[in-house]
């Protein structure tokens, strides 16, 4: 019926409307949809998944390949390039059960009933019963009070400031003492007198556990099965001390290089951050490298739409999967490498005085040892066999003279 919203049956439909070749118009009949709305909800969650093609260049995917007497040497877009098309993925918006799928190495969309039933609820409730905002609205007035909350404002102040915002001193008090803008590094500690005065005794809720649904090791399994040629990224957390600073650690399962981030916070925001971070950094590159993460069920990954989701786009730039509980060896490249940073950094050290650059020369280092799985070639050189040396400049992996390379903590000057 038109002016309801779809439910999970409905998009289950679309998927299966979509893989059975109807039309969205015929689609939409079925429904009592206006076309329209099928259209915008393919077009709202659909996932975009970055070609996959190593070794091809441009010119693989050129409608002018051949030519030109440039296409031989081609490895740069040029001014004859143009992308081919693919009419049934432009019709239709995704590339659900195409025939072609398997042979392809154009970009593609998928459309999933489960996940953008998800992806629908969580856009319109938050997750957050009894606060009347959007995701997005809580991000925008995130971004206006953190930064006069750093400079020593009051909510009053802010509050009044910015009407704009909409809540009243004593409706944004509570949020924050709900602590609906924690995951952004806002909560009570950020009030200028609120630490200093005695907190009113109120019944704690109990935390909710974490939902894992679709995001499981067997939905990994099943994901792989169905593309696989999407490489995985292992993501994982070292620490020494409970209190932090904390090591963000990922390896690329193919070309097994691992990197590192520095956290002073152990939570799903600060980690996700990273991934903001790298998306700025690689643009495109980003989709080859981080399309799909397999990490344990630490809390610091529990909110797996901070890692999927782009907030200030809203753009899905990655799939996310969890390990079953107390199953290390479910993700064996991160844990194996792990070994290595021991060796420089060993249990029990401070890691207070490391910096960002300590950490990148670390993973230099470690990343220029050569490895019997490779056949005697290092992580380094492998990488850039699949995706360039440019690429590895952009994650700050420096080439290391393999008499150089050094695996002692006096590396990084811990005693």
């Amino acid at each position: 019926m038109n002016g309801t919203h779809l439910t999970l049956e409905d998009r289950r439909f679309i998927q299966r409307g979509i893989e059975e070749g109807l039309s969205k118009a015929q689609i939409a009949k079925e429904l009592g949809k206006s076309p329209s709305t099928i259209s915008k909800e393919i077009r709202l969650h659909r996932r975009f998944k970055l070609k996959s093609a190593y070794g091809r260049g441009p010119a693989y995917y050129c409608v002018n390949k051949g030519k030109y007497k440039e296409c031989k040497k081609c490895l740069r877009e040029c001014e004859h390039f143009l992308e081919r098309i693919c009419k049934r993925r432009d019709r239709v918006g995704i590339c659900n059960k195409c025939p072609k799928l398997h042979n392809c190495y154009l970009d593609k969309y998928f459309y999933r009933a489960k996940q953008a039933h998800e992806e629908y609820l969580y856009t319109r409730s938050d997750s957050r019963e009894g606060i009347n905002m959007t995701s997005s609205q809580l991000i925008a007035m995130t971004e206006t009070i953190g930064p006069l909350l750093k400079r020593g404002q009051s909510v009053y102040q802010i509050a009044r400031n910015h009407p704009e915002l909409g809540v009243c001193t004593k409706t944004l008090y509570n949020y924050i003492e709900a602590g609906i803008f924690k995951d952004y590094g806002i909560d009570n500690f950020s009030l200028r007198r609120q630490v200093s005065m005695k907190k009113k005794k109120s019944l704690k809720p109990r935390k909710s556990p974490a939902c894992y649904d679709g995001h499981k090791y067997e939905d990994y399994l099943e994901f792989k099965r169905n593309h696989p040629n999407i490489p995985t990224t292992e993501m994982d957390t070292l620490y020494n001390d409970a209190e932090g600073p904390y090591l963000q650690t990922f390896i690329f399962e193919n070309a097994p290089v691992m990197i590192g981030f520095l956290h002073k916070e152990r939570t799903s925001a600060s980690m996700a951050s990273t991934l903001d971070v790298l998306q700025d950094i690689l643009g495109s590159d980003y989709y080859r490298l981080f399309s799909l993460i397999l990490t344990d069920r630490g809390p610091e990954f529990e909110k797996h739409s901070l890692f999927e989701i782009n907030s200030q786009t809203g753009e899905i730039r990655t799939d996310i999967f969890y390990c079953d509980p107390h199953r290390p060896s479910q993700k064996p490249h991160v844990e194996n490498n792990h070994n290595y940073v021991r060796d420089i950094i060993p249990n029990g050290k401070k890691l207070d005085d490391l910096t960002q650059q300590d950490i990148d020369l670390m993973f230099s280092h470690i990343n220029s040892t050569p490895r019997e799985s490779l056949n005697g070639r290092t992580p380094y050189e492998v990488f850039s066999f699949f995706y360039g040396e440019e690429l590895l400049g952009k994650l700050n992996v420096t080439k290391i003279d393999l008499d150089a390379v050094t695996l002692m903590p006096y590396l990084l000057n811990i005693k």
